[in-house]
């Protein structure tokens, strides 16, 4: 089991984030619903950067970058997301990034205010939010896909 933590995001995180920016794999639910390009990737970085929303999910111990996870505001609503680098996916990490995430951001916002869509193919997210007590408040679409808008469970 790999100890994480939350913290803000270094520019020596570059290369790992650009490399899981660029996995199709990990973006086949985020954003565009591809992998991004290199200048994409890049200026994604640089925003991240210089314009932080969402926590870094780093390893407790030796500080390596594994992903994000938090709230970014869309288009005047929160939206919360974690997304991590494939290599470190079926380790559990997911839902402790959240339980820490949800911690923090408990005490700065109202969750209920916050938008949770998961894509019905995203079945790994949804075993994440079953395991975390989130339950689906109604059905929908977002970006052409159809899935369930869950509750923050606390």
């Amino acid at each position: 089991m790999i100890a994480v933590k939350l913290r803000d995001l270094h520019r020596s995180d570059k290369m790992a984030v650009m490399s899981m920016l660029r996995d199709p794999q990990v973006m086949r639910f985020l954003g565009p619903r591809r992998a991004l390009t290199e200048d994409e990737a890049d200026s994604w970085f640089e925003n991240a950067l210089t314009n932080p929303t969402r926590f870094v999910i780093a390893e407790a111990d030796g500080d390596e970058f594994i992903g994000f996870c938090g709230i970014k505001r869309i288009e005047g609503v929160f939206d919360f997301g974690c997304f991590i680098r494939s290599e470190f996916w079926g380790n559990g990490i997911a839902a402790m990034a959240c339980e820490l995430a949800v911690q923090r951001l408990s005490t700065e916002l109202d969750l209920d205010t916050v938008q949770v869509f998961i894509a019905d193919d995203n079945v790994t997210s949804k075993r994440v939010a079953q395991k975390l007590g989130w339950r689906v408040s109604h059905s929908g679409s977002k970006d052409g896909e159809y899935g369930g808008y869950y509750r923050i469970a606390r």
